[in-house]
């Protein structure tokens, strides 16, 4: 790694707005903005500086070394902090005090459903093969969402902010309980109660605020509020069987879709509208739509990126 000193100004400058963006002071988002603009080296030198200090490679770095080797753990963390002594900013004491937390793993096996009690009264329910890690420290809670599906019932703290850090997205509680469903081409969320920011993990970018019965998504850089969804239908894999009678073939797959490893797309409308009775397990979503086709005579095909529903 390159030695930063104030000779190197470019550099030193990329470090200050590091550091300033880990603090816990108000950041200076105009005066930001404005040393990127003054020069077209300033973002790619901060982006370097940025991703180093708080990307995959160090998490994974810090990770490598285990309880086993605790030592040289936290000589690694020491070099982060010296670093950001370096960079000017004591205040990014919080981020490096989370990647040293000892994080907590917890899965959900395809078709089932496990729920989860955490330090603080927080509760998640994991499905569809939702894969989390759980660091908590004094002043953060993040839950890392490798993919799958969970509800989060977050107790809220406004000193200690909760986030759900999965793919390119970043969601943050604002005091509320909300599903991410987190998929490989996106990230969607549906609030059932209170608010949540959804938004890029990095530092740039759009953030949209949901409320109840809204619904976000992540598809690329930037989030965008989708159709408002009612409020019972958040989240019914909870329950894993759900009795319907006369429900359009829609909402099932609808409902189906959330703990679906790939978007499950209809064909066209009269395939949308077909009315379905009887009680279907939710947590199974595949094999229930392969179960659907035969009963109702429609075709299924398996796609890559989605699972197409079409007429015979």
């Amino acid at each position: 790694m390159a030695e930063l000193s104030e000779d190197s100004s470019a550099e030193w400058e990329a470090a200050q707005w590091v550091a300033r963006q880990m603090g816990n002071e108000p950041f200076d988002m105009e005066g930001f903005n404005a040393w990127l603009a003054a020069d077209s080296q300033h973002k790619p030198l901060f982006d370097t500086m940025w991703h180093r200090i708080m990307g995959p490679a160090m998490d994974q770095a810090l990770n490598s070394y285990g309880t086993q080797a605790r030592s040289r753990r936290n000589r690694l963390a020491a070099g982060a902090v010296g670093l950001l002594a370096l960079a000017g900013g004591y205040g990014a004491w919080p981020s490096v005090e989370l990647f040293m937390a000892q994080p907590q793993d917890y899965a959900a096996a395809g078709g089932t459903i496990r729920q989860i009690s955490l330090e603080d009264g927080t509760r998640l329910t994991l499905a569809g093969g939702a894969v989390v890690r759980v660091r908590y420290t004094r002043r953060d809670r993040l839950v890392e969402l490798t993919g799958g599906t969970i509800f989060a019932d977050v107790v809220h703290d406004e000193n200690r902010p909760f986030r759900i850090d999965t793919g390119d997205a970043r969601i943050t509680d604002l005091g509320t309980r909300f599903e991410v469903s987190s998929k490989a081409s996106s990230v969607r969320v549906t609030v059932e109660s209170g608010a949540v920011r959804l938004g890029a993990k990095s530092w740039f970018g759009k953030r949209i605020d949901l409320f109840a019965d809204q619904a976000g998504i992540m598809a690329g850089a930037e989030p965008r509020r989708t159709t408002d969804v009612s409020r019972d239908s958040i989240a019914r894999w909870r329950n894993e069987w759900v009795e319907y009678r006369d429900a359009p073939l829609s909402q099932v797959v609808g409902d189906l879709e959330s703990v679906s490893p790939l978007p499950i797309r209809i064909a066209d409308r009269t395939l949308a509208n077909l009315r379905v009775s009887g009680r279907i397990r939710l947590t199974d979503p595949l094999r229930q739509v392969d179960n659907l086709s035969f009963i109702h005579h429609f075709t299924v095909q398996r796609g890559e990126d989605a699972v197409i529903l079409s007429h015979q």
